[in-house]
């Protein structure tokens, strides 16, 4: 028996970011809150359109712009008090997974009339629907449009940061609004560290002991479409508007359907490793995950071989492809689109060796992967992820 829970209505195409002002009216919003990031992405056409779609009919809005990168709860907390002062009546999150993921976290404290640091790291249960909640993601990675999931950064009293997930089914959105055109002017290197993203939620989802027949489904049309596109979308060129984009389209819909699919399924350990790195060396997450991947892929051969060829086959094309040689493609893919080969090259100091695995320790869906490490297997592999390269 299996459960598959997906409820959140997805608009894609290019232009649909036009609908979302009368979806908006449609929820009897009046008054939104958009929360975005501190990047360019607040200057963007993409939000001026938005903005000036939401002004023509008639609704109000409130743009809190100070989200960074991982958000922490302070910042969630911050976000939140604007919302109430400002009287808000519905929330978008615009941008990467950070601004949706804060916004997830709003809506939830606004539910609960809690902080959102109540519920982090906690075990405390979210328990009341949120307010309406429209995600319109700028990059193709999180997938978080679609997810039940959001990553916030904890800051304790020693001023220790660490990533802790938390999910619920309140936290999809209501609507995603999917539309390649704003995914246009990413630069190749963010372009190539969301598209890993998404290849790795694919990826995690396939091999996990929570996977189901549907949510297989969703993997590896994802990993297929990664395959076919995230070369090209790295190098899409400046004048792409006028040019066939369909790599673009390609991407967005692979992080849309991992982020459908890791709900479903779960993630591994190399969102295991993955949190406390960005957590405390800053690295990207991300990238972080397309350094990980091929190792940790690496180390499940003996647990999911099988599995592991089907990602291959998805990837490649090929009808027969072993599970050492699906690793091999992932390294390929990685070299081809920039992507360090270890942490050391990333430029992650050693000195955060000791507490990047105390926390994948204790990563709360470990029990996901395919291999049931033992501490001893996940401090070497941490170690080869530092300084090693997969096996060729």
């Amino acid at each position: 028996m299996y459960e598959f829970y997906a409820p959140t209505k997805i608009l894609f195409g290019d232009g649909c970011l036009a609908e979302a002002a009368s979806q908006l009216k449609e929820m009897n919003s009046t008054k939104v809150l958009i929360v975005t990031g501190r990047s360019k992405t607040a200057s963007s056409q993409g939000f001026k359109d938005l903005c000036l779609g939401l002004d023509s009919s008639g609704i109000h809005y409130v743009h809190f712009g100070e989200v960074g990168a991982d958000p922490d709860t302070a910042i969630v907390d911050k976000g939140t008090e604007v919302y109430k002062a400002q009287r808000c009546n519905a929330i978008i999150g615009f941008g990467g997974g950070s601004p949706i993921d804060c916004a997830k976290g709003i809506a939830a404290s606004v539910a609960e009339d809690r902080p959102i640091r109540d519920f982090v790291g906690t075990g405390l249960a979210f328990t009341k629907p949120v307010p309406p909640l429209v995600a319109i993601p700028t990059t193709a990675g999180t997938g978080t449009e679609v997810t039940n999931a959001a990553v916030f950064t904890v800051v304790d009293e020693s001023g220790h940061r660490s990533k802790k997930g938390t999910s619920s089914q309140y936290y999809f959105p209501r609507l995603a609004i999917v539309d390649p055109v704003l995914h246009i002017s990413m630069p190749p290197p963010l372009t190539a560290a969301t598209g890993m993203d998404a290849l790795t939620h694919a990826i995690e989802a396939y091999v996990s002991c929570f996977s189901t027949p549907i949510s297989d489904m969703y993997c590896l049309e994802s990993i297929r479409l990664i395959g076919r596109s995230l070369r090209a979308a790295c190098h899409i060129s400046k004048g792409a508007e006028d040019e066939d984009i369909q790599s673009r389209r390609d991407m967005a819909l692979a992080a849309t359907l991992a982020g459908v699919a890791l709900s479903q399924a779960g993630l591994g350990m190399v969102h295991g490793f993955a949190h406390p790195v960005g957590a405390l060396a800053g690295l990207p997450h991300g990238l972080a995950n397309a350094i990980i991947l091929p190792f940790v892929m690496q180390s499940l051969i003996p647990d999911a071989a099988e599995r592991l060829s089907d990602i291959g086959k998805a990837l490649t094309a090929k009808d027969n492809i072993s599970p050492e040689e699906s690793v091999r493609a992932i390294c390929q893919l990685g070299h081809d689109i920039g992507i360090p080969e270890n942490l050391e090259s990333a430029g992650v100091p050693p000195v955060y060796f000791d507490d990047i695995l105390s926390d994948a320790l204790s990563y709360r869906r470990r029990k996901a992967s395919p291999r049931a490490f033992v501490d001893a297997e996940l401090r070497e592999l941490l170690e080869l992820i530092y300084h090693g390269v997969p096996q060729q």
